[in-house]
């Protein structure tokens, strides 16, 4: 367990996030001493993690940065910026910046999976594995001995971050979103028809094509489908039944010519 409170804030937050097997099994990597490599690369956590027969995982964790406004707001809650300046350099993190952080509704530590961006290749369905596990206590025995990784995983460099705690008048630089990939649909051209002038000619019904002399009488595949049916619920519609045995008729006449080509 850690030696300090946002060490054990850190530990306790990936045991509520992940499910309970999989925090054991991460654990276990850590204590097998089965991640040999895990660094700060930006703001993501890259891990590489020794699986069974010594399969290597990489891992990576990646925290969303904070924007100008809310560094702003974040340290206009703490009452002292100088004598934070001061604690962060004796690598110490006071409780008073856990307060700051809810007072400017922020989150302190990722409270969802949303909240982070998780990759790892292995096969398990449900994330975070026991890989994403291992790596996130791996890389907590370095944040607990240097809180300042805490605002460089939102973006804030530590020459940032002194400078403004030290000067205290200009805000530290945003950092800018990574871009995401993006996927543009190409789409043909579409050709509009220009519209009958005449409205009659628009409403009107095309007429059926005409039946072949050699249909004869009405052929069924084998009863009349509209006997299969029953009556429709709107054939009350004056000359509607009609019609339809008339489409039907042009349908089968032109299926039957297709047919024989």
């Amino acid at each position: 367990m850690s030696k300090n409170w946002w060490g054990t804030a850190w530990h306790e937050k990936m045991e509520k996030l992940a499910e309970s097997s999989r925090f054991l099994q991460g654990v276990g990597c850590v204590n097998g001493n089965r991640v040999p490599r895990c660094f700060l690369e930006g703001r993501t956590v890259v891990a590489t993690v020794l699986d069974a027969g010594d399969a290597r995982c990489i891992v990576r964790i990646t925290f969303d940065a904070f924007t100008r406004e809310q560094w702003d707001q974040l340290f206009a809650n703490v009452r002292d910026l100088r004598a934070l300046a001061k604690a962060l350099s004796a690598r110490d993190l006071p409780l008073e910046i856990q307060t700051a952080f809810s007072k400017a509704k922020l989150r302190f530590m990722p409270e969802r999976f949303a909240d982070l961006h998780l990759e790892c290749g292995c096969a398990d369905w449900l994330k975070p594995c026991r890989h994403l596990v291992a790596a996130w206590l791996k890389f907590g025995r370095d944040f607990e001995r240097d809180p300042l990784l805490l605002f460089q995983l939102r973006g804030l460099e530590r020459n940032e971050l002194f400078d403004f705690l030290r000067g205290g008048t200009t805000a530290p630089a945003p950092v800018e979103p990574e871009p995401e990939d993006t996927f543009e649909e190409e789409t043909a051209p579409i050709r509009l028809q220009p519209l009958p002038s005449d409205p009659e000619e628009y409403w009107a019904t095309p007429p059926l094509p005409a039946q072949s002399p050699e249909a004869g009488e009405r052929r069924m595949l084998d009863e009349d489908i509209f006997e299969k049916l029953g009556p429709a619920p709107f054939t009350h519609w004056h000359g509607a039944e009609p019609q339809f045995h008339r489409v039907y008729d042009a349908v089968y006449e032109m299926a039957a010519i297709l047919l024989k080509q």
